[in-house]
């Protein structure tokens, strides 16, 4: 089977339209094929090889000295990653267009207690001091295979990180000064690990609270003798200065509580914790299965406090946050992520490996869109539109364009029986064909429209309509794309005709059928207008007497930019 190449993405083609209101205009249609020729001002599509692994991703704010200068390391999205012996970074301003900056931490191997295996930076900056801590777990020299948790510092978030001085050349945690009577203690490979400080610990991650208490999850690395990983949690008076006496067990694997008997499918991997607030509940997402598995995933559970307890949400209730399955499986082991914010939109940033069908290369770092999706139950849960490697919108926040489809009104010709209509705009994709908490939306066999239609007229740029996730249901083709529009003051109608997509660019070696990547499709982009309706048709499915369509985006300028 040849290499997936990633799609959707493709070349221009600049064609001049008669409309009907005899203005003519340039109409940019964005088709499969060549994945480095799109509008980045608009569109990203995981293409870029940001070399790394374990990301952690903050936000700098543009920073304006006295003088009215800004200081150049800000205004920047950083990504933070693994890289062995170092840690990495890589920086950008759009999402798009990403800086590698190298090692910002890189102590002197041959005198630092840590040689080697620096592994998963978790950076968080302190506003009011300025300061940026980054918490990392290395190799103690003079250990085989052993894992201790540290922290590094730095006043600019480019580096350099130092190691914060603790007056002796040790890591910062020392799990020795666990108390003996600590429930951590069940989930020890041997007492003796404990006598000379030795835990195992990886994956730090720090978490605030709305009321300031500071907190720092990790942990258990199960590759040090341990037969399974477990999540654990401990207060920080200061991040310099852990509350021992408060770690807590927040996961165990196999099981859906702490000391429950409910068993869940996940392998013997609970790693790469991070931790969410929202609406009155807290989430802690983590990754399941082993990071060199092809369905190595992230997964969730749910408590109402940060010391738990916490319930792991099962799969088919919509606990898969980021997977893949055998259906879609054009990338792999989609795991160890953070949460980046930007603007009012929340991103999922994860690794994967730069091969989507091997272990045998590095790994690169995605980022794809969340959302809160109530399931059956009527609970909240995160849901993130990937993996992805086709062309996706870029946060508003950087664009300056939003998606108008979701105010609209939507009309459908066609609709099969128990379809929605309302999970064309839900803002959601369907990426894996195991997700219970989003769904497409399914049409008879034959020619259906999707009409969009707004009470006034609101800004448009680009068109996408998103096929099936599913290889059975996709469609081939849209027929044809009719905008109603306001441009110059002037009322028109233009038509694109049909938009196929390019099956040589997604079909799999020595197939029995061609593959339409989850989060694919259909782009057309053009210049500024108003538009008031725009109608879909879709005539031509691949396989079978439905097909789906995932979603309708119509990119438009926000009123507030």
């Amino acid at each position: 089977m040849k290499k997936f190449i990633p799609l959707l993405i493709a070349i221009m083609l600049c064609a001049t339209i008669c409309l009907s209101a005899c203005a003519n205009t340039d109409f940019f249609v964005v088709a499969n094929g060549d994945v480095n020729n799109f509008d980045t001002s608009l569109f990203y599509g995981n293409t870029k090889t940001m070399q790394g692994a374990d990301p952690s991703l903050i936000y700098v704010a543009p920073r304006v000295g006295e003088d009215g200068t800004v200081d150049p390391d800000t205004g920047f999205y950083y990504a933070y990653v693994t890289a062995t012996s170092t840690i990495n970074a890589w920086r950008t301003k759009d999402m798009t267009n990403w800086q590698y900056l190298g090692a910002v931490f890189r102590p002197d191997l041959d005198t630092f207690w840590g040689y080697t295996n620096f592994w998963a930076p978790a950076v968080y900056h302190d506003e009011a001091s300025g300061i940026y801590y980054m918490f990392y777990s290395a190799s103690k020299r003079g250990t085989s295979n052993t894992h201790y948790v540290s922290l590094a510092t730095s006043t600019t978030p480019d580096g350099p990180f130092v190691e914060y001085d603790t007056g002796v050349n040790q890591p910062l945690v020392d799990f020795s000064n666990i108390p003996k009577d600590s429930p951590a203690y069940q989930y020890r490979s041997s007492e003796e690990s404990f006598e000379d400080g030795y835990f195992a610990a990886i994956d730090a991650e720090p978490f605030v609270d709305a009321d300031g208490t500071k907190y720092l999850l990790f942990t258990q690395d199960r590759t040090a003798g341990y037969s399974s990983s477990a999540t654990f949690i401990m207060k920080m008076d200061e991040w310099w200065q852990p509350d021992y006496s408060t770690v807590k067990c927040l996961t165990v694997t196999g099981y859906t509580t702490v000391g429950g008997t409910e068993e869940i499918d996940e392998g013997t991997v609970n790693e790469g914790p991070y931790m969410l607030y929202h609406d009155g509940l807290y989430y802690l997402t983590f990754s399941v299965h082993s990071y060199d598995e092809s369905i190595y995933q992230v997964r969730q559970a749910v408590g109402e406090s940060p010391m738990g307890p916490f319930r792991k949400v099962p799969v088919e209730k919509g606990g898969a946050v980021l997977t893949t399955d055998g259906l879609t499986m054009y990338t792999n082991s989609s795991g160890h992520h953070s949460f980046i914010t930007v603007g009012d939109q929340l991103y999922i940033s994860y690794h994967t490996f730069k091969n989507d069908e091997s272990i045998d290369e590095a790994r690169k770092i995605r980022f794809d869109k969340v959302s809160f999706v109530t399931n059956e139950d009527g609970l909240p849960l995160i849901y993130a539109n990937g993996p992805t490697v086709t062309l996706q919108p870029l946060p508003s926040e950087i664009s300056g364009y939003e998606n108008k489809a979701e105010s609209a009104r939507v009309y459908t010709t066609n609709l099969a029986d128990g379809s929605d209509v309302y999970r064309l705009t839900d803002g959601t994709l369907k990426i894996h064909a195991n997700s219970s908490l989003v769904d497409q939306t399914y049409f008879n066999k034959g020619k259906s429209k999707i009409t969009l239609v707004w009470d006034d007229y609101v800004s448009a740029k680009a068109i996408m309509v998103y096929n099936s996730c599913e290889f059975t249901t996709t469609f081939t083709a849209v027929d044809n794309i009719r905008i109603k529009y306001r441009q110059d003051g002037k009322e028109g109608t233009v038509d694109t005709g049909r938009i196929a997509f390019d099956y040589d660019a997604f079909s799999l070696e020595k197939s029995y059928f061609d593959v339409v990547y989850a989060g694919a499709s259909v782009t057309i982009q053009f210049a500024d207008m108003d538009v008031i309706s725009i109608e879909i048709t879709i005539s031509e499915p691949k396989k079978a007497d439905v097909f789906a369509v995932a979603e309708v985006t119509v990119l438009g300028r926000r009123n507030d930019k």
